[in-house]
């Protein structure tokens, strides 16, 4: 799991997007063959908590974030951000950043993705795919920057753990006053926690990334605040540009709106 430069991810809400349902008993019993290392109890936090995310038709989210940046000489420089997420099955998405590093908005709607640099005062418009998890597939594909992208991609294809060399049940612990558990995990360069609400709405609340073998250990850190019932209309997926804002051409490696079968709509 990567992190991309500019107004990126957390891994957290990797799981939000739409984490299939669990496996079945016998798929989780060849996953864990083939992945040991990762602790009995970790798994059964995460499939507890994808089951969850997999229920909800729609939910917002709003990410209190910070990601280090390594500048000239190895200073250590923390960027604070925002990223707000809302988000309707199957085919409604927006992410609005604002930080130290810039603001952007990325709203589609089942039929486009528009992305907006507000202070470059430009957009884009793309066709895309009729569903959110078959534009994922493509941006990703393409190697364009999307808040989220690598999470939600990993989210939606239920790959969550499958590139994990390792993973623990830490505890328990508090975020924002929310009862959690802490899990960690170990995946190639990339180290990452997450803290799990406890009970019945078993909801992403923290997550840490540390970028191990890049001088410095950049981390990422986003705090999460919920609302499982968000009151969504059809203006929270229409993008209109502000006044002044220039449109510009945008040439994707691949299109994006292939379907699932590799088609341009």
């Amino acid at each position: 799991m990567k992190i991309l430069a500019g107004p990126v991810s957390t891994l957290l809400v990797a799981a939000a997007l739409a984490l299939p349902a669990p496996a079945s008993a016998a798929g989780q019993e060849a996953t864990a063959r083939v992945n040991p290392a990762i602790e009995a109890d970790a798994r059964a936090a995460m499939d507890h908590m994808a089951q969850y995310l997999g229920g909800l038709s729609a939910f917002s989210l709003v990410a209190t974030a910070s990601r280090d940046q390594i500048v000239d000489e190895g200073f250590k420089l923390q960027n604070n951000e925002t990223i707000s997420m809302v988000v309707r099955r199957p085919d409604g998405l927006r992410v609005d950043v604002a930080g130290d590093l810039g603001a952007r908005t990325f709203v589609y709607d089942g039929k486009q993705l528009s992305m907006l640099s507000a202070q470059d005062q430009a957009y884009v418009q793309v066709k895309a795919p009729a569903t959110l998890q078959q534009l994922l597939g493509n941006v990703l594909a393409a190697g364009i920057e999307l808040p989220l992208i690598d999470v939600l991609h990993q989210a939606f294809s239920g790959t969550l753990l499958d590139r994990v060399r390792g993973g623990v049940l830490v505890g328990d612990a508090t975020v924002d006053g929310v009862a959690c558990q802490q899990l960690a995990f170990r995946q190639g360069d990339v180290d990452w926690q997450i803290w799990i609400e406890k009970g019945s709405r078993p909801l992403p609340r923290k997550i840490l990334l540390t970028t191990r073998h890049e001088y410095g250990q950049p981390q990422f850190e986003a705090v999460l605040d919920w609302n499982t019932s968000p009151k969504l209309d059809a203006a929270s997926f229409r993008f209109v540009p502000p006044a002044g804002a220039v449109a510009l051409p945008f040439d994707a490696p691949i299109p994006l709106d292939y379907d699932a079968a590799g088609d341009a709509r």
